[in-house]
C-alpha cells in the first residue's frame, strides 16, 4: 500500500513539475514558439471592433492590434500569424486571464478593479459616459442647459434611461440617478431603435460607442445629441493581455505612443476628417463643473 501510495505521489509530481513550464511561459515565448499571435475581437463595439457587412472584422482596434502585430514581427524577427478570434462583452476579460488570449485591444475601460486580472496598457483613447437623445429633446434632459422652471417641471420617473447591465454606465452612473426610470437592454442597437420609437428618453453609455451606433446603422446623426458636452464621467480605454508580461506590455506601449498610431487615431476619430469625428477628452482637465448632486437635481 505504502509503495502504491509513493508511487502516485511520484506521478503526481512529475505531472505538476512537465506543467510548470507552460504555466510560466510569457506571452512573446509562447508566441515565438507557436508563431501565432491571437488576438480578441468584438463584433459589437463601434467603431472600434465590429463585425462589417462582408462579415469581417474592421474597427480603430483591429487596426492598432495590426501595428502591434507588426512591431512584434520585428522584434522577434519572424513572420507570426495574426489570428482574430471573437470575445464578448462577457468573456473579454477571462478570455485573457486564462491565456487563450494575448491581447485585446477595445472598448475596455481602466479600472483597479479589472488591473486584479489582467494587465492594462497606457490609455489609448478617453470618452465618457454621456447620454444619447433626440434632437428634441437635448435642451429639456441636458443638465447644463436646462432652465429653472423646467426643473421645478420634472418629477421622478419622468425620464427613462437604457443601459447594458454589466457595464461601467451601470457601476458608476446608475447610483447618481436613482430616481429614473432605468430600462435594460441587450445592445445599443436595441437601445437605438427604442429610443427612436419614442420607448425611451435616453440611452447611457460611453459616447463614442453611442456615436458609433448611429452611424453604424445609417442613421442621420443630426436626430440625435450626445449631452452634456463633457461626459459625466470619464473612461480611459486600454489594450488588456495576461499579467507578468513586461517585455510584451513594452511592445504595446511603444506601439500605442508611435506616430504610426497617431496617424491612425485621426484616420479614424479626428474631428473634422476622421471616420467617426469625436473631441478629444482629458480625465483630469475637462470635467464638468457639476457636482454629482448637482448633475442628479439638474436631470430630475
Amino acid at each position: 500500500m505504502n509503495t502504491k501510495i509513493t508511487i502516485s505521489l511520484f506521478s503526481l509530481l512529475l505531472t505538476v513539475g512537465f506543467q510548470l513550464p507552460s504555466l510560466a511561459e510569457t506571452v512573446l515565448e509562447k508566441v515565438n514558439r507557436t508563431g501565432v499571435l491571437t488576438v480578441g475581437v468584438r463584433e459589437d463595439a463601434i467603431p472600434f471592433s465590429y463585425s462589417n457587412d462582408s462579415n469581417n472584422f474592421e474597427g480603430y482596434s483591429v487596426e492598432l492590434m495590426q501595428l502591434i502585430h507588426r512591431r512584434l514581427e520585428q522584434e522577434l524577427n519572424k513572420p507570426i500569424k495574426l489570428e482574430l478570434k471573437p470575445v464578448t462583452l462577457q468573456n473579454r476579460f477571462s478570455s485573457v486571464e486564462s491565456g487563450n488570449i494575448d491581447l485585446v485591444c477595445g472598448a475596455d475601460s481602466i479600472t483597479a478593479k479589472r488591473e486584479q486580472t489582467v494587465e492594462f496598457s497606457i490609455p489609448f483613447f478617453t470618452t465618457g459616459i454621456q447620454l444619447l437623445v433626440q434632437q428634441e429633446d437635448a435642451e429639456r434632459l441636458d443638465p447644463t442647459q436646462t432652465t429653472e422652471e423646467v426643473l421645478e417641471g420634472l418629477t421622478p420617473n419622468e425620464v427613462s434611461i437604457a443601459f447594458i447591465q454589466g457595464t461601467t454606465t451601470e457601476i458608476d452612473l446608475k447610483p447618481m440617478y436613482p430616481e429614473a426610470s432605468w430600462q435594460i437592454i441587450g445592445s445599443r442597437t436595441e437601445g437605438l431603435r427604442r429610443l427612436r420609437n419614442n420607448e425611451i428618453d435616453a440611452i447611457a453609455s460611453d459616447g463614442i460607442l453611442l456615436i458609433g451606433e448611429v452611424l453604424k446603422q445609417g442613421e442621420d446623426i443630426k436626430m440625435y445629441r450626445l449631452i452634456p458636452q463633457q461626459p459625466l464621467s470619464f473612461e480611459n480605454y486600454g489594450c488588456i493581455f495576461p499579467q507578468n508580461n513586461l517585455d510584451w506590455s513594452n511592445i504595446i506601449n511603444s506601439t500605442i505612443t508611435s506616430s504610426e498610431n497617431t496617424d491612425l487615431w485621426n484616420q479614424w476619430f479626428n474631428a473634422e476628417t476622421g471616420r467617426f469625428p469625436y473631441e478629444r477628452f482629458s480625465d483630469t482637465a475637462n470635467r464638468s463643473s457639476l457636482e454629482p448632486t448637482q448633475l442628479r437635481r439638474a436631470l430630475w
